[in-house]
């Protein structure tokens, strides 16, 4: 059999034409399926952007409505349903501040308090700064409120601090002692009563803040803080008192006419205070309260004032620092009690002060003590103090039989580098007593070295271990330094006292002395958690050692006072509800953050999806709340299908009252865009667009400013140079996050 084999070479060029059209085909689609990639992942990256978007502004909605009018107890839910990213919880990259000054023509800024160091920076170039106080606020559910007992306490007895919304079933409290836990459920409206004697110091955690009362022996006498203080001047209308039972006093100071309500139980009296018509005299009145049983009394006035109690009327025992008519311990007026008694008046300058009031007046020699009967005998309402520089006030329920150095009590010494209640330099002065005298000193951080000179001679390392020191009181005086963090000292005099105390992280004060242009660095009286890890900065918030949020006063010099709280600033560490997704590239978000919803896509531009929520006007008007948000100790994260319980636990007033110039800064990497979107009306505005970044030409604009400062993330409420009637509330939220990772 013949075959003819016959090669056709034009098939065999069309086949491998075929193949090589085929592989040139495939390299073609190749390289557009490689151009295109990106292409589509960004399509998908916006996909994404967008449909979280939508769910965070709808959890923003629903946050900011609950924060703003919801009670105890009420709660939303919100569905997130990610596409393919995860959503994380991120609780150190998210924060915002507030600050307020209180005069006008004064400035205030901060910058670093949410840095996780030990130390921030302010500015306030109008007058000198003589120091700053800052109080831990304590937020998220994990940070209870921590009140350390010493060992001359007999008793301690507390109840719920009221606020705007405060929780409606029990407040969980733990006692510590010993190693040994003790738990209690204690009630709204209901006070506790722990009996102290032989036992020791201990520890008091509550999730809830508390009015907390220390007595000694028979009790005393001791200022109260308002449910409502102000941030200005520390006076409020109203007041929770756990009281004991038998004969109590509360004896009420004031500067014009007063109405007082006080309520026990479900009985409530009203008396009227009426100025004499005299000058240089304040409105006073007192009042005898009778408890068949251990209960809160609650006091309200229409006029802002201070409240003095006493716990034993009959006794002659009692003493407490009284604040001057700014607010602070340390000052030149003071509005005095009218109750009999005896005024210690300390000169801590170094030239002699006089002291005038109506009818009368004295002397005080340098760094020296001088003791008054009061009131004057010509005089039956509350006799106002002037002193021609700053002083010390105290009063003390002496007798013609029993005078103040005499006098079974335990009284708060005032620092004198701050003239408040904690600093490091203190003067102490004591006479001839028959008595025992001593200086109790707590440290108000975490290191100090404490040394008591002059006629007290004993020295001592204070650390967080051995937070405290007790030591005798020599006749004369004496001076207590600190060379490290603040302290706190107590004078105890005899087993006698009362005091209302705070918890360990109030009223930490430093002393500053600088008037500067610029940016001043003071410390923070806490720990360093710079470079830490999450887990180690939650850990620090839980016990303290960093705060967890935080207020700070500034006190500075305002006309002729030496130490007026100028201005405050809020700082607030804010979980952050992040959605982590990718696009052509790594690292995009769509994040929930303090009532705002930010996004860094496209390309890590800062985008606002929606603005922090606030109210401003109509007139020179501004109030905010802040949602703090932060989750539970089992809240889930991840991708799928998720539901969040947010529940609202408490929310309570940090300011109501005038404010001259009001200011909001954010974290980065938002913070500028924040400022910048929240001027969404400056374009409309003639004298911006003619005088760019000169606020004080703007006048036909009013709402949010950025601030004209390079690089800032501040913005300024800008009212056209009227007072604002500014408003700040706080709303402590918990979510709890399920569903099917």
């Amino acid at each position: 059999m013949n075959y003819d084999l016959v090669r056709d070479e034009e098939a065999v060029s069309a086949a491998v034409a075929t193949v090589l059209l085929f592989g040139g085909v495939l390299s073609i689609i190749g390289m557009m399926m490689i151009s295109m990639i990106p292409v589509i992942e960004e399509l998908q990256g916006s996909v994404e952007r967008h449909d979280m978007s939508s769910q965070m502004t709808l959890l923003a909605k629903q946050t900011a409505e609950l924060s703003e009018a919801g009670m105890p107890g009420d709660s939303t839910e919100v569905e997130l349903i990610p596409i393919d990213g995860n959503i994380v919880w991120d609780k150190t990259r998210g924060g915002m501040w507030y600050s307020a000054t209180w005069f006008d023509d004064n400035s205030l800024r901060m910058r670093g308090a949410l840095d996780f160091d030990d130390s921030l920076d302010i500015r306030h170039s109008e007058s000198e700064v003589k120091s700053v106080c800052i109080d831990d606020l304590r937020l998220g559910p994990l940070n209870p409120y921590i009140y350390s007992v010493p060992s001359w306490v007999d008793d301690a007895r507390f109840a719920a601090a009221p606020g705007l919304a405060i929780p409606l079933g029990p407040i969980d409290i733990d006692i510590y002692q010993d190693g040994v836990k003790e738990e209690i459920s204690l009630a709204l409206d209901e006070s506790h009563i722990l009996d102290l004697r032989d036992i020791g110091e201990l520890t008091i955690k509550s999730s809830h803040k508390l009015v907390l009362m220390f007595s000694a022996g028979d009790g005393g006498a001791t200022v109260v803080t308002a449910n409502d203080v102000s941030p200005v001047d520390k006076t409020g209308r109203s007041w929770s008192i756990p009281l004991p039972s038998g004969q109590s006093q509360i004896h009420i100071v004031s500067d014009i006419a007063n109405q007082v309500r006080i309520t026990e139980e479900s009985t409530t009296t009203t008396s009227y205070s009426i100025p004499s018509g005299s000058s240089r005299l304040a409105v006073a009145s007192t009042h005898d309260i009778s408890m068949q049983a251990p209960g809160v009394v609650h006091v309200s006035t229409s006029a802002s004032s201070h409240l003095l109690l006493r716990t034993n009327i009959d006794g002659g025992i009692g003493s407490t620092s009284w604040p001057s008519t700014n607010g602070a311990l340390l000052g030149h007026e003071f509005n005095t009690p009218s109750l009999n008694g005896e005024l210690a008046i300390t000169n801590p300058n170094n030239d002699p002060v006089t002291i005038t009031w109506k009818g009368g007046g004295t002397s005080v020699s340098a760094q020296a003590t001088a003791f008054i009967s009061w009131p004057p005998e010509t005089i039956d309402d509350s006799p106002i103090i002037d002193a021609s520089s700053d002083i010390f006030v105290s009063w003390s329920a002496s007798s013609n039989t029993t005078k103040q150095q005499n006098v079974s009590s335990v009284n708060l010494i005032p620092a004198v580098d701050t003239g408040a209640t904690s600093g490091n330099l203190f003067l102490h002065y004591q006479t001839e007593s028959n008595i025992q005298h001593q200086l109790s000193s707590t440290l108000q951080g975490f290191l100090t070295n404490y040394n008591a000179s002059m006629n007290a001679n004993q020295t001592a390392i204070l650390t967080s271990d051995s937070p405290s020191a007790i030591f005798n009181a020599s006749e004369g005086t004496s001076k207590l330094t600190a060379d490290g963090n603040p302290i706190r000292v107590h004078h105890l005099a005899g087993s006698n006292g009362l005091i209302q105390a705070m918890h360990d992280g109030e009223q930490r004060c430093v002393a500053i002395n600088v008037q500067a242009s610029g940016w001043i660095t003071t410390s923070l009286p806490w720990k360093s958690f710079s470079g830490r890890s999450e887990i180690d900065v939650e850990r620090g918030w839980t016990n303290g050692e960093h705060p967890a949020s935080m207020s700070i006063s500034v006190l500075a010099v305002e006309g002729a006072n030496s130490h007026s709280t100028i201005g405050t600033v809020w700082a607030f560490h804010l979980s952050r509800l992040t959605y982590e997704f990718s696009s052509s590239i790594m690292g995009m978000e769509v994040a929930y953050s303090g009532g705002a919803v930010v996004t860094n896509h496209p390309e890590f531009e800062a985008f606002i999806v929606t603005p922090p929520s606030d109210r401003g006007g109509p007139g020179p008007r501004f109030a905010a709340t802040i949602p703090s948000l932060h989750p539970t100790s089992n809240s889930l994260s991840g991708g799928g299908k998720l539901s969040l319980d947010i529940e609202l636990e408490h929310r309570q007033s940090l300011a109501s009252t005038t404010a001259y110039e009001v200011r909001r800064g954010w974290s980065s990497p938002y913070g500028e865009a924040i400022a910048v979107d929240s001027a969404d009306g400056l374009e409309s505005s003639e004298d911006w667009t003619i005088y760019p970044g000169r606020i004080d030409l703007l006048t036909d604009y009013v709402g949010w400013v950025p601030d004209p400062s390079f690089d800032t993330s501040e913005s300024i409420w800008h009212t056209n140079g009227e007072a604002i009637q500014f408003t700040l509330q706080m709303s402590s939220l918990t979510v709890d996050i399920g569903g099917d990772i």
